[in-house]
């Protein structure tokens, strides 16, 4: 948790000096509100055409957004708003460093291949719908709104983890562009609480729209929703992403 409001607290104090004006600042949030309704909507007509299924089940399930996150967001931009530190920026590459150690050391405690397995195709799916939504999202959002494309797919393919995106796309293409990955993926988490619950789907469709968070934060949705019995291909999607991100990111944003 310190190292991830530390990260969060230096992109936000670098963009407050980028976003100067209250044009920029709407700019920011209507773009990042198109990213993320659009990754949600792609992410979910993607995996019903790989399911090719309807499920049952829904029921209502509530999340409570992670309100420190965004307080330090809010505060890291005002300080950087009104002060002008010119080392900051290069404080978040070796923050990023970090949160990838304690997050590779945490993960590869409880990923293997018996865990991926036990998802089996509802996992696989769902991860492979996650990918093939995102990236057709961040292709059509490129043109459309004008942002390149490698920083355009580095933002759709972040798949809900703000806290690892927003820096490293801050870190390759500047602090705007990372307050947008960041703020674009946060949204997609804080969606995929309201909308799953009442959206028809297959279960591959329904646990692809929530990406790398349902192994954890967005979990209980998933349980609530599909059952006990789809926790496991929750948390094997969610996995498999986790991986995936800290790789794919950085490579598309050197491309």
């Amino acid at each position: 948790m310190p190292t991830v409001l530390a990260l969060i607290f230096t992109i936000s104090m670098w963009g407050g000096g980028e976003l100067t004006s209250l044009s920029k600042v709407t700019r920011l949030v209507a773009y990042s509100l198109a990213y993320s309704i659009a990754i949600v909507l792609v992410t979910y007509a993607v995996g019903m055409l790989i399911s090719r299924g309807w499920g049952r089940g829904r029921a209502v399930a509530r999340g409570r957004a992670p309100l420190v996150f965004i307080l330090t967001l809010v505060v890291g931009w005002v300080v950087g708003a009104f002060t002008r530190i010119p080392i900051v920026g290069n404080a978040v590459e070796p923050e990023l460093m970090v949160l990838a150690s304690v997050v590779g050391l945490s993960t590869g405690r409880v990923i293997t291949l018996r865990s991926i397995a036990a998802g089996g195709r509802v996992g696989l799916m769902a991860s492979l719908a996650a990918l093939i939504g995102s990236s057709l999202t961040g292709l059509a959002l490129s043109q459309l709104l004008g942002v390149g494309l490698n920083v355009s797919l580095a933002v759709a393919l972040g798949m809900g983890w703000y806290t690892f995106t927003g820096p490293t796309v801050a870190l390759y293409a500047g602090p705007y562009y990372g307050l947008l990955a960041f703020l674009t993926n946060f949204l997609r988490e804080q969606l995929t609480y309201v909308v799953v619950p009442f959206m028809p789907g297959s279960p591959e469709a329904l646990i692809s729209v929530g990406g790398a968070t349902t192994m954890d934060d967005t979990l209980p949705v998933y349980v609530s929703v599909l059952g006990r019995d789809y926790s496991v291909a929750s948390i094997s999607n969610g996995l498999l992403l986790t991986v995936v991100v800290p790789i794919v990111v950085p490579l598309v944003l050197t491309i």
